[in-house]
């Protein structure tokens, strides 16, 4: 791994553990063991650096994601097998790292955005189609609005007036979200499923 692939990777370890306001650019230089100066050399400024780490974050994600939808031809599977990952990218992050990226860096929220908009929103409609298809989802299911549903419902979770961290916890909302949407969608059958199958994301 180069340089400067060691500061977007412990840039974003930091980011995710600590927020980012409270990371500086001595904390990073100081955690890659090389000399703020070095780090310069590679980035202009933490601006730059905050949208290039999450840049590199959100496409191995979705790399590490699409995988994951192949492994499995059950959608309610590949729902299940996703849900473990955010929870446990969530499990991993301050509370006030989404907060500062909102607030303080809109080009890096920018990049959030498209990845929710069009990656995400493309997963959830591939995984309705299969589920209608399969018979575990409901047939007369709008698959354009409830995709944009879900992408709302993401919004609302991550949106810290409607849900203040100091009030509710991230894996708490998104553990209801996913409890509310798939219990939107499925047939009988797809409840028999998901209720013999639940254990391994609600543990």
């Amino acid at each position: 791994m180069d340089v400067k692939e060691q500061i977007l990777e412990k840039s974003l370890e930091m980011f995710m553990r600590y927020g980012i306001k409270s990371v500086s650019m001595d904390d990073i230089a100081r955690k890659v063991g090389i000399s703020k100066k070095t780090v310069y050399q590679h980035v202009p400024d933490k601006r730059d650096l905050v949208k290039q780490s999450f840049e590199r974050h959100l496409c191995a994600d979705e790399f590490f994601c699409t995988q994951m939808m192949d492994e499995t031809n059950n959608p309610i599977q590949q729902l299940l097998n996703l849900a473990k990952h955010v929870v446990g990218n969530f499990s991993q992050m301050n509370p006030s790292t989404m907060f500062d990226v909102q607030k303080y860096y809109p080009s890096s929220w920018t990049l959030f955005d498209e990845h929710k908009n069009i990656y995400i929103k493309n997963q959830v409609i591939q995984n309705l189609e299969l589920g209608i298809k399969s018979g575990l989802y409901r047939p007369e299911l709008n698959i354009e609005i409830i995709s944009k549903l879900y992408i709302c419902l993401i919004d609302a979770s991550v949106n810290p007036d409607t849900f203040p961290s100091k009030d509710f916890d991230r894996v708490a909302i998104f553990v209801q979200l996913f409890d509310y949407h798939l219990h939107a969608i499925m047939t009988p059958e797809g409840n028999a499923y998901f209720n013999s199958h639940k254990e391994s994301f609600f543990d």
